[in-house]
């Protein structure tokens, strides 16, 4: 193999190593995943972003409008919802109405 083929192997290898690098550092991981049924107290939004407040005081945000006009204020939901760690906000992830007797 001549040098610049090894040249250029190190090269395209020194980039995949770094793009794999990057994209784990920039995940934001979870530091907490919390299953419960609890009751949905208000929900708000603003044009970038929409959330449920819990009665147990926990803002969680979440992604999908629809599934945000979906939910009804003082209504039992079993919610599983996710700390992350680099925006430090929880996000949901599945809910359910409270008499769906916890199956998802």
């Amino acid at each position: 193999m001549n040098k610049s083929r090894k040249f250029l192997l190190i090269i395209v290898s020194a980039l995949i190593v770094f793009f794999i690098l990057f994209y784990f550092i920039n995940q934001d991981t979870v530091i907490e995943s919390t299953t419960e049924n609890i009751q949905i107290i208000s929900k708000a939004k603003t044009s970038e972003e929409q959330w449920i407040m819990l009665s147990s005081n926990k803002k969680i945000y979440i992604e999908n409008f629809s599934i945000w006009a979906l939910i009804e204020e003082n209504q039992d939901y079993t919610v599983v919802y996710d700390l992350l760690n680099k925006t430090k906000r929880y996000q949901l992830i599945t809910i359910v109405p409270g008499d769906y007797k916890g199956q998802f």
